[in-house]
C-alpha cells in the first residue's frame, strides 16, 4: 500500500498541518521565511505529526487541541535536519539542494534556530506543562545524540549497545515522544499511553536501521540523498558494524576505513564488502524484531481505524525506499 494511501485516514488532520507549516514557515519577511519555506518545499513524510494525530484519536480528540502539537513536533524535526545537513555538508536532501548548499552554513544554522523558536511558540501557548517538558528532554537528547554521532565517527571498535544508544537518541526518542504526546493531549489513561509511547520507540529504532540500510542500497534519487554517505562520513551503522564482524570482509573493510587517504575506489570497494557480506539482511532483520514487538503494543488498545494505520505504519517502515 502507497504511504499516502496509508495516511488516508488523516487526511484532513494531515493538510491542516501542512497549512500551519506554511504560516509558521513563512511569517519572517526576512531571508529565514525564504529558507525555511525552501525546507517545506522539499516535503517530507510527515511521519511524526501523523502520530501524534493518531495516537490521540483513540482517545478525547479535538484538532484545535491536538494539531497544534503536532505542528511543533514538526518544526522540531525540521530544525534538527537543517542542523544537520550543516553537520554532514549535505548537498542535497530529498532530491533539491540543502538550505545551506544554497545559502551558506551560517543562514542554514538560523535557520534551524528559527523554525526550533517557532516550536517553542506552540509549545508555550499548551497548557499541559507535562508535554513541555517531555518536548524539552527529547530536544536535549536528540543533541545528544548527534554529538555521539560526531564523537563517535571512523571509530570501528565501537560496541553494538553504543550504535543502538546512539539511534534512539537521533530518532527513536522523538517517535516516542510524538506518539505519547499524542495520548497525553488526549488525555489517555496512563497505561494505553505507554503502550503508544513503547510503540513510537520500537518504530522509531526500525525506521533508523532501515535508513542505514538504504544507505547501502536506496536509489539516490527516489532516498533522497547521496547513497553510502553515512559510510563516507565515518558512520558506524548496523551494516557496517556486521560486515566489520564478518570473518570474511571485516578485516579488509577496517583497514580500508583505516586509511586516511582515501580514493573512489576505495568507497566502491567498502560499499561493494557491506553489500555482499549478508550485513544488509541482518540489519534488515533486527528492524523487523524491532516492528513485531511494536505491533504487539498495539493489541492493547481499541480495536479503532488508528491502530489499523499505526498497523500499517510498521509494515511501511520495512518495505519503504524513501
Amino acid at each position: 500500500m502507497a504511504y499516502r494511501e496509508i495516511l488516508k485516514e488523516i487526511k484532513t488532520e494531515l493538510d491542516y498541518v501542512e497549512n500551519e507549516l506554511k504560516k509558521y514557515s513563512y511569517s519572517s519577511d526576512t531571508i529565514l521565511g525564504e529558507s525555511s519555506g525552501h525546507l517545506l518545499r522539499a516535503g517530507g513524510k510527515r511521519l511524526r505529526p501523523a502520530f501524534v494525530i493518531l495516537a490521540a484519536k483513540f482517545f478525547n480528540y479535538y484538532i484545535e487541541r491536538i494539531a497544534p502539537l503536532a505542528v511543533a513536533i514538526e518544526l522540531i524535526h525540521m530544525a534538527s535536519l537543517v542542523h544537520d545537513d550543516v553537520i554532514d555538508g549535505s548537498p542535497t536532501r530529498r532530491g533539491i539542494p540543502t538550505v545551506s548548499a544554497k545559502w551558506g552554513d551560517a543562514i542554514a544554522l538560523f535557520t534551524g534556530d528559527y523554525l526550533l523558536a517557532q516550536a517553542l511558540i506552540i509549545v508555550a501557548r499548551h497548557t499541559n506543562e507535562e508535554i513541555a517538558r517531555l518536548l524539552a528532554r527529547v530536544s536535549l537528547q536528540m543533541c545528544e545524540g548527534e554529538i555521539e554521532q560526531i564523537e563517535t565517527a571512523g571509530k570501528i571498535d565501537q560496541g553494538l549497545r553504543i550504535y543502538l544508544r546512539r539511534i534512539k537518541r537521533k530518532t527513536a526518542l522523538l517517535f516516542s515522544t510524538c506518539c505519547f504526546t499524542g495520548a497525553l493531549a488526549g488525555e489517555a489513561p496512563s497505561g494505553l499511553a505507554r503502550c503508544l509511547k513503547r510503540y513510537g520507540y520500537y518504530v522509531g529504532m526500525a525506521f533508523q536501521i532501515t535508513d542505514d540500510v538504504l544507505d547501502f542500497e536506496g536509489s539516490e534519487k527516489v532516498f533522497g540523498k547521496p547513497v553510502g554517505s553515512d559510510l563516507r562520513q565515518g558512520i558506524i551503522t548496523l551494516p557496517v558494524y556486521y560486515t566489520l564482524r564478518n570473518r570474511e570482509t571485516g578485516c579488509r573493510l577496517a583497514n580500508i576505513l583505516a586509511k586516511e587517504e582515501k580514493q573512489e575506489s576505495d568507497w566502491e570497494e567498502a560499499m561493494a564488502l557491506v553489500r555482499r557480506s549478508g550485513s544488509l539482511n541482518l540489519a534488515r532483520n533486527c528492524s523487523i524484531r524491532y516492528l513485531e514487538k511494536a505491533k504487539r503494543e498495539l493489541l492493547a488498545l481499541p480495536d479503532l481505524p488508528p491502530r489499523r494505520v499505526l498497523a500499517a505504519i510498521t509494515d511501511f517502515v520495512i518495505k519503504r525506499d524513501f
